[in-house]
């Protein structure tokens, strides 16, 4: 016989494993979003700044605009976007938010569009989540648990030239 106590033992394990397998998923669809591949860059030496990443796809048939993002850890959140103008690289801080158009992606990559954690109230430790909700004009608004990271970056990574 199965005793009530087990019973909530197991309901309470199998309840936590869902939470949490939510919580670490590298692709959330909301909406008609898809936000995956989201992370924050690790805070370097004493900065009370960084930035954050995501993809986000917008598979509606109508066009889709972040907003602006809230969180517990910044005073400020900016969406920025990085670009090259007479060999000087530009960053410009996107106030109306950014466009998604319908059935297109848009990739928040370093050295790109990106979002800019300003004025740090936390330190942000690489064994949490930190949570940031992400405010869309027709979508509403969704809280999204972004993992710290030192790099993300895989096609910048420096290739071993050789001379023969």
């Amino acid at each position: 016989m199965v005793s009530h106590k087990n019973v909530l033992k197991f309901l309470y394990l199998f309840t936590f494993i869902l939470l949490s397998s939510q919580s670490f998923s590298e692709t959330i669809t909301f909406k008609g979003l898809v936000l995956s591949d989201f992370w924050i860059k690790k805070v370097i030496a004493n900065n009370n700044i960084t930035a954050g990443y995501i993809k986000i796809e917008n598979k509606n048939e109508k066009n889709e605009r972040l907003i602006s993002l809230v969180s517990d850890f910044s005073k400020r959140i900016e969406i920025h976007d990085m670009y090259i103008k007479n060999n000087v690289m530009i960053m410009k801080h996107l106030e109306q938010g950014v466009l998604i158009k319908s059935k297109s992606q848009l990739d928040f990559k370093p050295g790109s569009l990106h979002i800019m954690f300003i004025d740090l109230t936390k330190s942000l430790k690489k064994t949490k989540l930190h949570k940031v909700k992400f405010n869309f004009e027709n979508a509403g608004s969704i809280v999204v648990n972004m993992p710290i990271m030192d790099k993300r970056k895989k096609s910048n990574e420096k290739k071993k030239h050789h001379h023969h």
